[in-house]
Order: C-alpha cells, then sequence, then structure tokens
C-alpha cells in the first residue's frame, strides 16, 4: 500500500543513534501497538522497539496469503516469506492421554516478526471473549476495572478504530447452514458474539476488508501507529526502530527493583545498543518471546536460570509456565451448489458457532468457512512451559505445550467432533448442501478417536507464560495493572498476562487488554499525561460482580 510504505520510509528506522524516551514498549504487535500509540496521544515521547523488519510486503496486505504467510514461510525454508516468521516449533509431544498407541509429534507454530506481529500473518479472525472472562479476572485480582461492563466502552473504541468487517448471514448458503445448527444441534442465531454471550451460530468477524483481490488485512500497527506517524499534531513522539532484537532489560544499578533501559542487537549489523526509559519499560512480545526476555534479565524460575549459569535478580516460578493454548481437530467436505469462492478465510458461508452452553460459557468453538468445519474445545487443561535453551539471547526458546496430556483433553475434542460437528455436517448432506470429504459423519467412535490424536493441531491461540494473579498466588507475574511482581516500572501487556485462554482467538481479547494496560499507564502518570474520557472514568467501588 503506497501509505504504509511511505510511512515506512520517513518515520521507521534499523541504524539508530539512543536516546532517551519516557517509555519502551518492546514488540510491535497487537498489543504493543496499541500501548504506544495510545501513550503517545496523552503526550508520551515513545520508542518502540520491533525484532523483525518493516511490514510493507503486498502479500501482508492480502488476506489470500494467510497460509503462504503463516505457514509456508514455517515450513518451507527457501519461501520467500520466511523473514517475517521466528520460525518456532513445539518439542517432541508425547500425547500422554491419547494412550500408549499415540504417535509423538512436533508442530509448528507461526509467530510474526514483523511490523504487526503476528496479527501481520494471521487470519484476522475478530473473536471477542465470553464476559467471565474477564469477570473471572476481576474477581481474582480484586480489580473492578476488568469487568467485562468496564472494558465494553474500551473495545468499542477499538472496533472503531481498526474496523470490522462482519461476514455470514447475507453470503449464499449461509441461511442453510444456521438453520441446520438450529435444528440438529439447537443451537441459536447470535447476531453479534462480541458482546459477551457467544452462544449460538453467528457471524464472523474480522480485521479486514472484502476486496476483489480476496481480502485486505488491516492490523493494529496499521489501525494505531500509522496515524500517530503521520500525525502533524500529536501531542507526543514515536520512534519506531526495526530488527531489534532485545537481549536483556537493564536495572538501576541502586534500586533492584526499576527497570531503566533494554540493551538491544541489530540483528542487521550486530550492534548492541542499550536504550533508556524515564519512566517505564512495557514488555508486548507476547506468550513466547516475553518470558523468554525476562528469564535473560534475572527474573523467573531461580532453579531454572542457575542451571544456564544466569544470576536471578527476582525468583518468579510462574515466568514461562502455565503455557496454555487451543487446539484443534478439522473435518472437510466438498460444497454442492455453493460457491468454493476465494480466498479460503471468506469462501460461503463464513460462519462461528459457540456451546453448549455450561456455567454460563460455551464448551466449544466451531469454525466454518466454505467446505471447512473445525472444532475447538475451548476449557482443555494441559498446560505447558516456555524455558531458555540457553543464556545466547538469540537462541529460540523451549517450547513445551505439553498438549493432550490428560485423557479428559482427548475425551473433549472427540466430544466436540463426535456429538456436535459430525452431527451438523451430517444435517447439511441431508440437505444436499455437502458431501463427504475427510471423516464420515457416520465413523465409528475408535475411527474419530484415531482421527482426532492424528489430526489435531494447534489453533494458535497461546496465553498464560507471564499470567495475572492475586498476590496470594505463588504463579502469578504480574498484578491486575500489569507490573511485573517485584518491580516498581515493569509491564507485562500482550497475550501471556491471561490466566486461561479466552473463548475464541485471542487477537480481539488482547487488544482490549492492551488499551486497559495503556489507560492504567496513563492514570499512573496522570500528572504528566493527558487523558481522554475513557481514562477519566471513575472506579465504582472494589465490589465485583460475576454477572455481565
Amino acid at each position: 500500500m503506497i501509505y504504509r510504505s511511505a510511512l515506512v520510509v520517513l518515520s521507521l528506522m534499523w541504524a539508530v543513534t539512543a536516546k532517551d524516551y519516557d517509555f519502551i514498549v518492546v514488540g510491535a504487535g497487537s498489543a504493543g501497538s496499541i500501548v504506544s500509540s495510545e501513550l503517545v496521544k496523552s503526550g508520551a515521547d515513545v520508542l518502540l522497539i520491533e525484532a523483525g523488519g518493516d511490514n510493507t510486503d503486498p502479500a501482508i496486505d492480502s488476506l489470500r496469503s494467510y497460509f503462504d504467510l503463516a505457514f509456508g514461510a514455517l515450513f518451507n525454508p527457501f519461501s520467500g516469506f520466511k523473514w517475517i516468521q521466528w520460525g518456532y516449533f513445539s518439542t517432541e509431544q508425547t500425547l500422554a492421554g491419547a494412550g500408549a498407541g499415540a504417535t509423538p509429534k512436533t508442530f509448528g507454530i507461526p509467530r510474526g516478526r514483523v511490523l504487526g506481529g503476528s496479527h501481520s500473518i494471521n487470519a484476522c479472525a475478530y473473536v471477542q471473549a465470553n464476559a467471565d472472562d474477564f469477570n473471572n479476572i476481576a474477581a481474582e485480582v480484586n480489580d473492578n476495572m476488568w469487568r467485562w461492563r468496564r472494558t465494553q466502552r474500551l473495545r468499542n473504541k477499538l472496533e472503531r478504530t481498526i474496523g470490522i468487517t462482519k461476514l455470514g448471514k447475507t453470503q449464499t448458503g449461509a441461511l442453510d447452514f444456521i438453520a441446520t445448527a438450529h435444528e440438529v444441534l439447537g443451537f441459536p442465531f447470535n447476531s453479534n458474539p462480541t458482546q459477551g454471550d457467544q452462544y449460538g451460530i453467528s457471524p464472523s468477524f474480522w480485521t479486514g476488508q472484502e476486496s476483489s483481490e480476496g481480502g485486505i488485512r488491516t492490523t493494529a500497527f496499521d489501525a494505531f501507529v500509522l496515524p500517530v506517524l503521520n500525525s502533524s499534531n500529536r501531542k507526543g513522539t514515536i520512534d519506531v526502530v526495526t530488527f531489534h532484537q532485545v537481549q536483556h532489560l537493564i536495572f538501576d544499578e541502586n534500586d533492584s527493583t526499576k527497570v531503566v533501559g533494554v540493551s538491544t542487537m541489530n540483528v542487521r549489523s550486530n550492534v548492541a545498543t542499550e536504550f533508556r526509559a524515564l519512566k517505564e519499560v512495557i514488555l508486548s512480545s507476547g506468550t513466547y518471546n516475553t518470558p523468554q526476555i525476562l528469564m535473560l534479565s534475572g527474573i523467573g524460575p531461580q532453579a531454572h536460570l542457575n542451571d544456564l549459569g544466569l544470576a536471578t535478580k527476582i525468583d518468579l516460578p510462574g515466568v514461562g509456565s502455565n503455557l496454555r493454548d487451543h487446539y484443534s481437530v478439522a473435518t472437510f467436505w466438498d460444497l454442492k451448489n455453493l460457491p468454493e469462492g476465494a480466498p479460503f478465510l471468506f469462501q460461503s458461508p463464513s460462519l462461528n458457532m459457540f456451546g453448549p452452553e455450561q456455567q454460563g460459557q460455551p464448551s466449544f468453538q466451531f469454525e466454518l468457512a466454505g467446505n471447512f468445519g473445525s472444532v475447538v474445545p475451548l476449557r482443555q487443561v494441559s498446560t505447558g512451559t516456555v524455558r531458555l535453551q540457553s543464556s545466547d539471547p538469540m537462541a529460540s526458546p523451549i517450547i513445551d505445550p505439553n498438549v493432550l496430556s490428560t485423557s479428559s483433553d482427548v475425551d473433549n475434542m472427540v466430544d466436540g467432533l463426535e456429538n456436535y460437528l459430525l452431527p451438523f455436517f451430517q444435517g447439511l448432506i441431508d440437505k444436499n448442501l455437502v458431501t463427504t470429504n475427510s471423516l464420515s459423519p457416520s465413523a465409528s467412535a475408535e475411527e474419530i478417536r484415531q482421527y482426532v490424536i492424528e489430526r489435531f493441531d494447534t489453533n494458535h491461540h497461546p496465553v498464560g507464560t507471564c499470567k495475572i494473579g492475586s498476590s496470594s498466588d505463588p504463579m502469578a507475574v504480574v498484578d491486575s495493572n500489569f507490573i511485573v511482581r517485584g518491580t516498581a516500572n515493569l509491564r507485562v501487556i500482550d497475550a501471556s498476562i491471561f490466566p486461561e485462554v479466552p473463548s475464541g482467538n485471542i487477537n480481539g481479547p488482547t487488544m482490549t487488554a492492551a488499551l486497559l494496560g495503556a489507560r492504567k499507564i496513563k492514570l499512573a502518570h496522570r500528572s504528566s499525561m493527558t487523558l481522554d474520557a475513557d481514562d477519566e472514568e471513575e472506579d465504582d467501588g472494589n465490589h465485583v460482580r460475576k454477572n455481565v
């Protein structure tokens, strides 16, 4: 895009001279982009550091290129898109919950190393959480600002800024799919599942736009940072530095609780540079890289740091633990009398189903797009870890999701397929809308179980490695204000703070959390920053209610 390319030439740097900033934000993905923009608009001087390069490649704009960006770049070392990926893979997973006959499995973990982060390579699905995903955090940390009702204004702001495209009910075949979901599963039609109640079959929402070329991507970097870079009347300043990988945090020599900057390595020139923050450092590097930076800086499980010869500054056992993700299994069918349009993501009909409900929250997400249907159990039990491979900051972290480590996780995925998605699939067959392609709805229980074990994969929703929690939780890494325990001015604001995976795709909840985190920073520095109407909203007491 001409607009984006021009801004990159004028405003982004990969060779810089260090100077002091009010705030340093590490990671220009969904969370870091929003936090940086909000602070600049309130009058702060901000440095936004990205380990990858710019996002001017036309493939990033096009949602048609989703699979090439996310998967082709990961598995093909000769791909032209390899430069935007971290190139992570899981450790070998034993699948203990699947029994002795399961074949160990390693899977790829697409993560964006580029302006926009993983938002620049993902499907751009916009799925907000269930209300209790936020209300439960509010109750745990006794902070009303986390309540769903209190954060709704932030979602409204997010949706106005980034723009949301809705697909579904008006697409060819959608009404047949909606009717089938109601007849077979009893699911109602839910016109807007982003309001905290997701139950039912609903349109799909995207942070992108339909186009004749197959869809145009809109990331948080596009929507929040580029307008600030292009503004001549912004209150603060922002420098966006690319190709700088943070090696470790820099602490005040006289105050072990205070972080004064970051040490980076220019991955093009191999030149080290230190940047200083006068107020705060915010880590927004994601579920894998944020705990990596903390541990390289001496913040993490002491025994693990000792094993690598790293001095422990703060013993926080929760750093890199509690890795959670959603895992899914997909089925495929051949469409009859329905268009197989391109790209895949916008094929008719593009719908989401959430249900059944248990204790006010949906048990499964079912993603439907054209000839594809997947089941995503939302309450999986297995947790994994992120650990350092060595004390070398350039070495990839060791990612062990510990997937399907319990039989209940396997049974849950089988349940979603056997009792919900396949009966829905059969209903489509009975209406002469589709024919069988992969797993037949008449498959035996053992065939379904084997299909799950062989075909499951990550749904790319990792969270939890720097989880938020109360002062009584020994595994909590950050408090309700996103401040890292044992520090005074270091925050983590990204998907890693969620103690459990929100109900659905995590980009929407992560962007909402980023707006909340930015608001908390501005309130903490209100004497020197301009607050907007949302920031000035008064707290309404300490009582936390479970309802929306």
